[in-house]
């Protein structure tokens, strides 16, 4: 049955879920065979063909349900146990499923079921059923008379004219070649609804996260697993279908390469090998660039050019030989970005060589089957047209010739055919538009003649390109017989694959039918181009780096949003009686002091409410910092192996929740810190084999909650940093002086790896080692208000701590006076507050100490550090603050201590930025109006030690002032 009058939407979900029923019927069919007792494998396979079944009598696609029908019917008797598993109805049963799949792609490229012959395999099984096994032994028998044919259309290939020189070609010839005709200009998706891209992003940024996980696990798996294997096949199908759904061409070319090699690994026809991972990994950085090209605002992507790693992928599914292509595909993400930005476009490419090239994106079959199928659609226009023009009231008519054109649009958008996709996109909006309005629709014949003519003759001339022969028009004669028009089409299908076999033609013709022809041919005058090819058009030269799109959306547990719904019910009854309130005072129903008293109870009430809503709100906000922690395996896997050094990574504490906000950012940090760990911090295997460790280095990745902090630690069990050696180092750059060195401590020397240019490394490398990058981790951790602690050991490793703040919104904070100014002090800082007398202290290297509880404690007066007036020598007693940096701590003489409260933090603005405001990550807004300054306690603790060395006059009061 044709799909021309079928609803594409209907048709695109049948066709993405009986490919889902066939691809679950085949391996658990071989599972089967394997165990013909397993009833649950009968029932996992009876399901998906009984569905297969009822979708496709639904839509009338009566062959499909036919041979489905009676499949169904001998499963059913297998699960009843009326009949035993052998293996020949598992034969019977595959070569159904080997019919059903064919005609699905028949009615999916052609728009009809094809001429399959399902007698011989249903007459089988009838006599199967019946009890007849002679019958159903002796009924395939006509199969190998089909063996010939099959041979015979195999010698017309031109193998036989010379041995010698086909296999110098498998040898030589396989130089896959950039797509000369490549545009990267941005072109836009097909998406439904306001958020369906986002959804698509999101959806696409997980699957590529779980293809690297299952991928490094088969790695370690050399035999493979089964499981691992069928995930990582539906990864890739699933997101071929969604990148078909949008129309993204490449991703979806991509993974569909990607999905049939996968397939048979599957079936067990190609091993799992390390080549095998290090190819589908390219595949999955190449997804992930592709994926991080899209634009949810504009919904274009800018397109990368991924013809040479689609043919890689299509050489190894043919020959299963990985070895072949090794070194045609780049090893590491690193490598793949790298080679992908810096590769040039070919710039020869003849003028008269753009249609072949065309063609040559494209299998003999799809170009055949694209032809049939616009010709068939030509005619079937044309057929509607002539019919509304005796009679424009034909309904059914007018919905036929709609859904034409858009099987026009949707053939030429699968071909690359944009400008056509485009122009019949408009015509059917056209025609969509005058099917839903009570307009006389003959009043826009004339207008759709003029539209089918010009959009006619623009689908020739892209036939005669793909084809490389002349177009005919198939709707010329349409006033003849059928069967002439028949005769008319075939004709059409049968050149596009014809010059394949034929040596003689110029290689810009023999493009056009066959891809391995342009390999064959040019294979002498582009033998000098490099091995790791990649091209794009000269405009697509050397692109940004990839950054990946931050999701905008958050998964939530149902039950946080119906605490949620809970909540703000109670916020609306509070708020109806402070209304009730309101009157009762404006009408004098009341008394004040009772009114007073009800007022502050709801007020009571009214705290009670935000407090959980708040929390309800920051619950709803956290998500598993696994969604971070999960890039880091594939990560160490490349570094790994560009190394030569053996890592393995241990993560630890992935269920630790993070707000979304400290999660987005988050990555790049830690990327850094791997990567140092590994390139700096691990020894090669010889070093270790001698200092007497294992060959094989650690690293942990760990998060676990740390107060109402969250921690992230980045060990190693590498040689650790030497205090002296820093400092060493950091006199040579000019970082610091030597006399600023010889009063630094173990931990201030540490410290200076995140000094901007600062580098201990011996030599430069490709990892790491230039001097940035470090400076950039602290930068960012200081923007998300939080610290970083080093501890290391030489020879024993070194580990760092981010300390981040659950939330970048709303903290608690202690208030403080100072001056005659309020300032704020993350409570998560506070070790304590005491009040010391001034009698107390002693004078330790220049500095003012206390003892408390027998702990020598530095003091600092903050008016000091803030560059406010001083006045702890006018009094006896001094309020003072604990703070603590990591385990360092010290003691904060203010003016006055204030009382805790939860604020909000605000961004300092840009104005502010201009001043030198050291020591303070933001700023609050009070309840009356005033905006109080939030002290940064890491930066405070790192200003103190500076005092008496090297002293930056600080501006805060300044900002004060511009804040008043």
């Amino acid at each position: 049955m044709s799909q021309d009058f079928l609803d594409p939407e209907i048709l695109t979900d049948f066709f993405v879920e009986a490919k889902e029923h066939l691809e679950t019927i085949e391996p658990n069919l071989l599972e089967l065979e394997k165990s013909p007792d397993n009833l649950g494998l009968l029932n996992e396979i009876f399901r998906p063909m009984h569905s297969l079944k009822g979708a496709s009598g639904f839509l009338g696609l009566n062959k499909i349900n036919g041979l489905a029908h009676k499949a169904e019917n001998i499963l059913d008797e297998l699960r009843q146990g009326s009949m035993k598993v052998t293996s020949g109805i598992m034969d019977l049963i595959l070569s159904a499923t080997d019919a059903l799949r064919t005609m699905v792609d028949n009615l999916e490229t052609s728009g009809v079921e094809g001429d399959v012959d399902t007698a011989p395999i249903i007459a089988r099984i009838e006599a199967t059923l019946v009890g007849d096994m002679e019958a159903a032994s002796v009924a395939p028998e006509p199969e190998p008379e089909c063996a010939p044919v099959v041979e015979a259309e195999v010698v017309i290939e031109p193998e036989p004219v010379a041995e010698e020189p086909v296999e110098m070609v498998a040898e030589i010839t396989f130089d896959p070649q950039p797509d000369p005709d490549f545009d990267a200009t941005p072109y836009g998706l097909t998406t439904v609804g306001e958020g369906h891209l986002a959804d698509f992003l999101e959806e696409a940024h997980e699957i590529v996260e779980n293809l690297n996980r299952c991928l490094l696990s088969l790695e370690g798996e050399p035999d493979g697993s089964e499981e691992l294997i069928n995930d990582t096949f539906r990864y890739f199908h699933n997101l071929k279908g969604n990148s078909g759904i949008i129309g993204f061409k490449e991703l979806n070319s991509l993974t569909h390469e990607a999905e049939t090699l996968l397939n048979k690994v599957r079936k067990g026809e190609i091993a799992s090998s390390q080549g095998l991972m290090d190819l589908l990994l390219a595949s999955v950085d190449l997804i992930e660039a592709l994926v991080g090209k899209v634009d949810v605002e504009t919904n274009k992507v800018e397109p990368l050019d991924t013809s040479v790693m689609a043919q890689v992928l299509q050489r190894v599914t043919e020959d299963g030989d990985v070895l072949a292509v090794q070194g045609l595909f780049p090893g590491s993400k690193s490598a793949l970005v790298t080679e992908e930005a810096a590769a040039p476009a070919a710039a020869d490419a003849s003028s008269d060589e753009d249609a072949s090239v065309s063609a040559g994106d494209y299998d003999p079959e799809d170009v055949a089957l694209f032809v049939q199928t616009i010709n068939q659609q030509l005619e079937s226009a044309a057929v509607a047209l002539g019919l509304l023009r005796k009679d424009a009231g034909q309904t059914d008519i007018v919905d036929g010739l709609f859904r034409t054109f858009q099987t026009i649009q949707n053939s030429t958008g699968y071909m690359g055919l944009d400008e056509i996709k485009e122009y019949s996109s408009r015509t059917v909006g056209l025609i969509d538009q005058g099917r839903k309005t009570d307009m006389d629709f003959t009043l826009m014949l004339d207008i759709l003649d003029q539209e089918f003519a010009i959009l006619k003759d623009m689908i020739l001339k892209a036939l005669e390109m793909l084809t490389g022969s002349p177009a005919e028009d198939p709707t010329v004669n349409m006033g003849k017989p059928a069967s002439i028009k028949t005769e008319k089409v075939a004709p059409k299908v049968e050149p596009a694959p014809a010059p394949a076999p034929v040596p003689e033609p110029p290689v810009q013709k023999a493009a056009a039918v066959s891809k391995p022809a342009p390999v064959a041919k040019p294979a002498p005058t582009s033998a000098p181009a490099t091995k790791v090819p990649a091209g794009r058009k000269s405009g697509a030269v050397n692109p940004p780096p990839v950054r990946p799109k931050v999701s905008s959306t958050i998964r939530v547990d149902h039950h946080k949003l119906d605490h949620l719904m809970n909540v703000i019910g109670e916020l609306i009854i509070n708020r109806n009686r402070y209304a009730m309130l309101a009157r009762a005072l404006e009408e004098g129903q009341e008394e004040v002091h009772v009114v007073a008293q009800q007022l502050t109870e709801t007020t009571y009430a009214m705290a009670r409410i935000s407090d959980d809503l708040q929390d309800t709100i920051m619950k709803v906000r956290m998500v598993p910092v696994q969604t971070v922690f999960s890039r880091f395996p594939r990560l160490v896997r490349d570094l790994s192996r560009k190394s030569g050094k053996q890592v393995e990574l241990i993560m630890e504490g992935e269920e630790t929740e993070f707000d979304k906000s400290v999660v987005e950012e988050i990555g790049d940090p830690l990327v850094h810190l791997v990567r140092n760990a590994v390139d700096h911090g691990l020894e090669d295997e010889a070093e270790r084999v001698q200092l007497g460790k294992k060959p094989k280095g650690h690293v942990w990745l760990r998060a676990y909650h740390k107060g109402n902090s969250v921690a992230i630690e980045v060990e190693d069990d590498g040689r650790g940093m030497d205090p002296e050696k820093l400092k060493a180092v950091a006199i040579r750059k000019g970082v610091i002086t030597p006399e600023e060195a010889n009063v630094m401590d173990d931990r201030e020397a540490l410290d200076l790896i995140f000094a901007p240019g600062f580098s201990s490394a011996e030599k430069v490398t490709d990892i790491s080692g230039r001097g940035v990058g470090m400076d950039v981790v602290k930068t960012n951790i200081k923007n998300l208000k939080g610290s970083v602690n080093t501890q290391s050991e030489v020879g024993k490793g070194t580990k760092l701590t981010l300390t981040l703040p659950l939330t970048l919104a709303i903290i608690d904070a202690l208030m403080v006076q100072v001056a005659g100014d309020t300032f704020a002090i993350p409570l998560d800082a506070v070790s304590e507050t005491t009040k010391i007398e001034v009698e107390k202290l002693s004078d330790v290297n220049n500095r003012k100490a206390v003892t408390l509880r027998g702990e020598v404690l530095g003091l600092v007066e903050l008016a000091e550090l803030l560059d406010l007036p001083q006045s702890m020598d006018d009094r006896d007693v001094l309020p003072m603050v604990v703070i603590q940096d990591n385990d360092r701590r010290l003691g904060l003489v203010v003016d006055r201590l204030l009382e805790r409260q939860e604020i909000v933090i605000k961004p300092l603005g840009q104005y502010l930025n201009n001043f030198n405001l050291k020591g303070l990550s933001g700023a609050t807004i009070m309840g009356d109006g005033s905006v109080v300054l939030i002290l940064d306690p890491h930066e405070i603790y790192s200003i103190s030690t500076q005092l008496g060395r090297k002293q930056e006059p600080l501006t805060v009061s300044g900002a004060l002032t511009s804040t008043k």
